[in-house]
């Protein structure tokens, strides 16, 4: 059973601080240039915290999160609430949409349970660096992104009223209103973690985080004999929205190829002929039109020649292209047979080499793929239409895991929202 708890929050004090100068993005996507200009912004930018720029960044964030506590700069809640958190954002459509959700504390369960389930595989650099933080601040300093199911919406039922009322937080950030609200009320809490309590929860975003947890846990259970399975460490503090909202969107994270040392376009493009239809554009503008009107197995090529589309034949069997030991729900994905066939059968990019990004990285933005290519820091790019969220449940509740930045949940959840102590 998945079970949550309120929590008492640790939050910046408006009092003292302004919020839109104090949040920032995930730590995982503020690139150095973002983190300098973060320090920059405000004294008391929660970058400090989750991203350091000292040598011993680990520590330093200790030191600076304890003499927050101490000045005020942050307080901890009074009473354990639950925190519902609306996203308010346009598309790409143009179209105003808000992401509806709450933050709570969830008891860390081990995969294998089938409570909480991953979709993506994580790599031990990240998963070491965040496991430095937490040993040093006992805390965590921003949410795992959790989905459940609830097609009836209950649990909206029991948050939505609280609406109504001046949210606690408002803070605009790159373009997406943040408001969050306290309830504190024990009949509602009570009320929302028993319809949680038969669900399943996706992990959604966050996975590195969510295994760094669970290490913590089993360290601070190993120091503990005296474990009862409620103490603070062994959950960890996440964000829920319901895989049925509205808001919910997933956006396309596209592939850029760079430093092979043998590589030549259009030796590529006649290679892909033998089992995909490759049609030529003008424009990424139009490259991107034409492509998301194909509903599966199609890719946007850019090259320094010209952008194309590849649409895989109705000749071609993916059983083909992918190794059977594949799993069929994982051989659904657009993003798998990129990967297994395209990057790393013809390009030669192995599986180690995608993991490293030796010769790979990811860009959300078309405009900066083209970019990239037409100045010759990448030889080719590849873009990719949106993971379905039906695709992302059916490989979870399967037990098995997507290539890296299969999915990109948009809008991130920002951090400096709330903090949680785990002890």
């Amino acid at each position: 059973m998945a079970t949550i708890l309120p929590f008492r929050a640790i939050r910046y004090n408006q009092t003292k601080i302004t919020m839109r100068t104090v949040v920032a993005p995930p730590y995982d996507v503020i690139t150095p240039a973002e983190q300098n200009a973060y320090y920059d912004l405000a004294p008391f930018n929660i970058v400090r915290l989750i991203l350091g720029r000292e040598e011993d960044r680990y520590s330093a964030a200790a030191k600076t999160f304890a003499e927050w506590q101490e000045s005020q700069v942050l307080v901890r809640d009074e009473q354990p609430a639950l925190y519902p958190l609306v996203q308010t954002f346009i598309t790409t459509t143009g179209a105003q949409v808000q992401r509806k959700g709450f933050i709570a504390l969830c008891h860390l369960e081990e995969f294998s349970k089938g409570i909480v389930l991953p979709h993506e595989k994580t790599l031990s650099k990240a998963k070491e660096d965040r496991f430095k933080l937490f040993k040093a601040t006992n805390s965590n300093f921003s949410q795992i992104f959790g989905l459940y199911s609830d097609p009836q919406k209950q649990i909206d039922a029991s948050i939505t009223p609280v609406h109504a009322s001046a949210p606690v937080i408002d803070v605009e950030f790159e373009g997406v209103r943040n408001q969050l609200w306290s309830i504190t009320d024990p009949a509602v809490i009570a009320t929302i973690a028993g319809l949680v309590e038969p669900m399943q929860i996706l992990i959604a975003d966050g996975h590195h985080r969510y295994e760094t947890a669970l290490a913590y846990r089993d360290l601070m259970r190993s120091n503990n004999p005296n474990d009862t399975g409620t103490e603070l460490y062994n959950y960890v503090m996440m964000f829920f929205t319901n895989l049925d909202d509205e808001g919910l969107v997933i956006f396309p994270t596209h592939r850029v190829v760079h430093s092979l040392p043998s590589f030549d376009a259009g030796a590529l493009l006649d290679t892909l002929r033998k089992h995909f239809i490759i049609d030529t554009y003008e424009s990424h503008g139009a490259m991107t039109a034409a492509l998301a009107s194909k509903p599966q197995y199609a890719y946007g090529i850019i090259t320094k020649a010209a952008f194309h589309v590849a649409t895989l034949n109705s000749g071609s069997s993916i059983d083909e292209l992918i190794p059977q030991s594949v799993p069929a729900e994982v051989k659904d994905l657009d993003v798998v047979l990129l990967h297994t066939y395209i990057l790393g059968t013809l390009l030669n990019i192995s599986i180690e080499a995608q993991e490293k990004k030796r010769n790979i990285h990811y860009l959300q933005k078309i405009e900066e793929c083209a970019n990239e290519v037409a100045r010759d820091i990448a030889q080719v790019a590849f873009i990719v239409n949106s993971t379905k969220i039906d695709q992302v449940r059916a490989v979870a509740k399967a037990g098995h895991t997507m290539p890296q930045k299969s999915t990109f949940f948009y809008p991130k959840l920002i951090s400096g929202l709330v903090l949680n102590k785990m002890s």
